[in-house]
């Protein structure tokens, strides 16, 4: 019973540590600094749960890359959620249609967009267009592989 509540707190410690990390940023910018906390409290979290409960090190760490990917496979969809956004932006208010898109574009749109992905080092500004850096196209190129299942050319970079 020791070692799970051990593990419960860590799970807890690990989420709220990650929203910290991600400091309103969405959560495929801010990975790298979520992967950090999700390592550091599994570090933290294998002694005292070896030591107080009967839980061994390869056992925790399947269930510890289990809840990461459950939790990064929830956060990741609630926070591009068109259709939750959207249930969002009603929650005040009743709207039409039009006013609904309108409302979203305004919140969610384009330039939102854009600059999520400058933050994340995935695309920059040139002058009037925008650019594909190499963490973008190494990106583009894995979801291409995961699409296709094969190797796929490099993709090319849009504006």
């Amino acid at each position: 019973m020791t070692g799970l509540l051990i593990v419960a707190v860590a799970l807890v410690l690990a989420m709220l540590g990650s929203e910290l990390a991600l400091r309103g940023t969405k959560l495929q910018t801010g990975l790298s600094r979520v992967l950090v906390v999700w390592a550091s409290v599994f570090l933290l979290t294998v002694y005292p749960s070896f030591r107080y409960g009967d839980t061994g090190v390869i056992v925790l760490l399947m269930f510890w890359g289990g809840a990461f990917l459950s939790w990064f496979g929830v956060r990741s969809h609630i926070e591009s959620s068109i259709l939750l956004r959207m249930v969002y932006l009603l929650r005040q208010q009743p709207l039409s249609d039009a006013e609904l898109v309108a409302k979203y574009g305004a919140h969610y749109g384009q330039a939102m967009r854009l600059e999520e992905l400058y933050r994340g080092g995935l695309a920059v500004k040139q002058g009037d267009r925008t650019a594909v850096t190499a963490k973008g196209k190494n990106i583009l190129r894995v979801v291409a592989q995961l699409r296709s299942g094969s190797v796929k050319a490099e993709p090319e970079a849009t504006s």
